[in-house]
């Protein structure tokens, strides 16, 4: 999951494959996530899915970039803070 937001924040793929693939990937691997750290799949959720990409209805590819982009910061610094 981790890899697909990278790609997405590096240009790898627009906006329209990420909207047809998240929830997809979330639902697919979010089950593996949380049997491994149950604190790493919710902090995820949250920022990335709750947070992020549901809230990104009706923005531009730019501002849904952005979006993802500071939910994807958040995410990663409450797992280097130790938050998880």
């Amino acid at each position: 999951m981790m890899n697909y937001v990278q790609e997405y924040l590096d240009g790898k793929m627009d906006r329209l494959d990420w909207d047809l693939d998240f929830n997809n990937y979330l639902t697919k691997y979010y089950p593996k996530m949380k049997r491994e750290s149950r604190d790493l799949a919710d902090c995820f959720s949250f920022y990335l899915a709750e947070e992020g990409s549901d809230q990104g209805v009706g923005l531009s590819d730019g501002e849904h970039k952005k979006l993802i982009r500071k939910q994807w910061k958040g995410f990663k610094a409450a797992m280097r803070d130790g938050s998880l």
